[in-house]
């Protein structure tokens, strides 16, 4: 017997944007929505400071496992600086989309969220969720 699956478990691109401090927030909800059945790609765009990516060992594993779900963009900045996602990079995934939706999370702290937001927003994207923290600076 065949388990009945929903059309909205079907077509969906989740677009992450994490800086060093979201993405231990949201890794695990990264992780699990992978393993799900449901046919769906994900993307995330991981900024750091100095290029340290904390999680780039398990990012290239998951990598690994899922080559044709997960696509992942590294950034990074300088301490004073603001992350380098250019808005091109964000437009490039949009067009690229095959995917019948597309759902944005941005964790991070408060200027990282912000920025996005406010790109997002130039994208005509305003249906944002914004991550909690389980972790602070």
């Amino acid at each position: 017997m065949q388990a009945f699956i929903s059309i909205q478990d079907f077509g969906v691109h989740r677009v992450f944007f994490a800086d060093d401090l979201g993405i231990a927030s949201i890794f695990n909800d990264l992780k699990n929505r992978l393993a799900e059945v449901k046919y769906q790609h994900i993307s995330l765009f991981y900024c750091s400071i100095n290029k340290q990516h904390l999680f780039k060992k398990e990012l290239k594993i998951l990598q690994k496992h899922f080559p044709t779900q997960l696509f992942i963009s590294y950034h990074s900045k300088e301490s004073a600086g603001h992350c380098g996602i250019k808005q091109e990079d964000i437009e490039a995934i949009l067009n690229a989309n095959t995917m019948q939706h597309m759902q944005f999370t941005i964790s991070g702290n408060d200027a990282f969220v912000e920025n996005i937001r406010l790109s997002l927003i130039f994208l005509g994207i305003e249906k944002v969720q914004i991550q909690e923290q389980f972790f602070s600076e």
